[in-house]
């Protein structure tokens, strides 16, 4: 093969971060998330090194969907942000020294977190220089190309979130 042209290069990129605030039932999510977690495959063996429920764990729930529908009354004002539809929802649970190291949900379009409890262990963005301290209710989506993680918990609270995708509809 012979090579004519080899372009290695960055552009920049329209993004999307939102952080806001819901009311939610937070016993309930907890609950379901302690009852998830006990014999998940997922438990410290994916990006979140602490406990973790199955990928689609809260997809279904109307519960969670119904948080996060008039937080995509938001999202679809953007026109940029392709056609989605919610594919993986799971609930996360970060003990002492668990952590979320750093890493992005590509392919899908748009991802965010529900947080359960308040906490320390913020959420950090570095490409965009953004920091999220948990709270209770507290709501970020963000475009899921953005590298994101969390410090290790140095405290025996746990904290309680749940995640999600939301990947191109077709």
């Amino acid at each position: 093969m012979k090579i004519e042209k080899e372009i290695v290069g960055q552009i920049q990129r329209k993004y999307l971060f939102l952080v806001g605030k819901v009311k939610v039932d937070a016993k309930y999510f907890i609950d379901k998330i302690i009852q998830g977690t006990q014999n998940s495959n997922n438990n410290y063996s994916t990006n979140v090194d602490g406990l973790m429920t199955d990928w689609r764990y809260f997809s279904s729930d109307k519960e969670f969907v119904k948080l996060i529908y008039p937080v995509l009354d938001q999202v679809d004002k953007h026109d940029f942000i392709r056609r989605y539809e919610l594919s993986l929802a799971w609930g996360i649970a970060e003990g002492f020294g668990d952590r979320t190291k750093e890493h992005d949900h590509t392919p899908s379009v748009i991802s965010g977190v529900l947080y359960l409890n308040d906490h320390h262990q913020e959420l950090i963005f570095p490409e965009i220089n953004e920091k999220v301290k948990p709270e209770e209710g507290k709501i970020v989506i963000f475009s899921s190309e953005l590298k994101h993680s969390c410090c290790r918990n140095c405290t025996d609270k746990v904290k309680y979130a749940v995640s999600f995708n939301f990947n191109e509809a077709f």
